[in-house]
């Protein structure tokens, strides 16, 4: 038998909370350096979001603070920068696209892009509590796919090229409520 596994201690200081209008400069940095770490995890890439205007940096997170059908949640690090993001918005269909997860290697383990996740659920359902949640995921991004599938997400069977990388794929994923008082039957 070998030593027990130890959870690693998450660090203090740290929380998720909706993005705010004063994190512009750190939204943006943060944004940046995930397309620069893990740009096989995302649809967009770094060279085009650095030629992004001041305004549209500004627009992502005006909205993703205060707009009632778009939300943005961030890990703020105990030194008040940011660690981690996920957005989401609703799209005309009445769904609700999760887009951008991404958390900062060092803050990895410790259940954050799980409490962000939670958070814009639960945002989700104060927009529409029936609505489907999708998102896509490259498959390789492991830890991301069994976070998904943790929180009720499945794959629809939707697998697409990721644009910009020749060869590698994102697949769809989609958490469709249970309405209220329609409990599944007990297996």
């Amino acid at each position: 038998m070998g030593e027990p596994t130890k959870t690693p201690v998450a660090p203090t200081g740290v929380r998720v909370r909706r993005v705010e209008d004063r994190d512009l400069a750190s939204y943006r940095e943060l944004r940046l350096r995930s397309l620069r770490e893990d740009r096989l995890a995302f649809g967009s890439t770094l060279e085009r979001e650095l030629a992004y205007p001041p305004e549209r940096w500004a627009d992502y997170v005006q909205r993703g603070a205060h707009a009632p059908n778009q939300c943005t949640w961030v890990v703020e690090r105990a030194d008040g920068g940011l660690g981690g993001l996920v957005g989401g918005f609703q799209t005309p269909d009445g769904a609700i696209h999760v887009y951008a997860m991404w958390v900062e290697p060092a803050l990895r383990g410790h259940g954050f892009a799980g409490q962000m996740l939670d958070r814009l659920l639960a945002w989700a359902g104060t927009v529409d509590p029936n609505a489907r949640v999708v998102l896509s995921v490259n498959p390789t991004q492991t830890a991301a796919l069994r976070l998904y599938l943790s929180r009720g997400f499945v794959a629809t069977g939707v697998v697409e090229p990721l644009g910009h990388t020749p060869g590698v794929v994102v697949q769809e994923m989609q958490r469709v409520p249970v309405p209220r008082g329609n409990s599944p039957p007990p297996g």
